[in-house]
């Protein structure tokens, strides 16, 4: 008997231990839980960051959907071009395309008339004024162009169509404020990589116009890409869609506006889905010339 009510109160004095030690289980378990939660938001947060600057160094700058489109070009490669740029700097000092006309031209059935607006040259050493603006058309999936080429895009891309070839709008008309925001991130872009300010913005310029000098705030370029390759990169050359515009769209009067060999002239990285609009008759001799808008405002001025 007096065995028994020892028995009982040593496991009545156990209880107690035993109630201690789950809580304290508990309380391990929640704490480890708790730091893995921590563990776990922590590494998505660095996957995310991460993401984040592979992505802005991946994308272009145009508005695009796209992939990345930019060769990184040498530092050597690109300060010996600077200075074939600088002889064309000279000789472009003759165009003075800020006291060109803005007119009512019809389009790109009319060749003879008004041709001072679709030649007008804007790139790094003419500028466009700040009072600048433009009549916009629709071309459709909420782009918009001039529209006195509207009419010439649309026939050129109906065309391919028919032929069997998809061919996409990618960018067209842009605002002050969306140049302004692409070139910015192409500076931050080349600042990352370590260079000063003042190169960081000579590369930027290479790849995304300075605001005021983008042909896409004049309202005759768009960025066309085919429908099975979306990228703007050079591999876009390889497409259907690009050769068969290489080969038709001076019949529409446009031009393929950087070449793979005129980037010391015209001061831009070879763009294979750029295309400026400027009348049948021009478009036709820069590209049986396989000259660039510059070198054609030199032999006609």
């Amino acid at each position: 008997m007096y065995r028994q009510r020892e028995l009982r109160a040593l496991r009545n004095a156990q209880k107690p231990l035993g109630r201690k030690k789950k809580q304290q289980k508990l309380q391990r378990k929640i704490i480890g839980f708790c730091l893995l939660v921590f563990l776990l938001g922590f590494l998505c947060g660095r996957v995310v960051l991460a993401a984040e600057q592979a992505m802005e160094s991946w994308l272009p700058e145009t508005e695009e959907p796209v992939e990345s489109r930019l060769e990184e070009a040498g530092r050597d490669d690109w300060e010996s071009g600077l200075e074939t740029r600088e002889i064309w700097q000279e000789q472009e000092t003759a165009l003075v395309s800020s006291v060109w006309e803005k007119d009512s031209g019809t389009g790109y059935e009319d060749e003879q008339q008004n041709l001072d607006w679709r030649l007008r040259l804007v790139n790094q050493d003419h500028s466009l004024p700040e009072d600048f603006s433009v009549e916009l058309a629709q071309v459709g999936d909420g782009h918009q162009v001039d529209s006195r080429i509207a009419r010439a895009l649309l026939d050129m891309i109906e065309a391919g169509k028919r032929d069997g070839y998809g061919i996409w709008i990618v960018s067209s008309y842009r605002t002050m404020e969306k140049q302004v925001s692409l070139y910015e991130k192409q500076i931050d872009k080349w600042k990352r990589q370590g260079y000063s300010l003042e190169a960081a913005r000579e590369k930027a310029g290479t790849m995304v116009a300075v605001p005021g000098t983008s042909e896409h705030q004049l309202g005759l370029a768009v960025d066309l890409v085919s429908s099975e390759y979306t990228g703007l990169d050079e591999r876009q050359e390889e497409t259907g869609s690009y050769q068969w515009l290489v080969k038709h769209c001076a019949e529409y009067g446009f031009i393929l506006r950087y070449p793979n060999d005129k980037t010391e002239i015209t001061g831009i990285i070879y763009e294979p889905w750029h295309f400026r609009y400027v009348g049948v008759e021009a478009a036709r001799e820069i590209m049986d010339q396989g000259i660039c808008l510059e070198e054609y405002l030199l032999q006609n001025r």
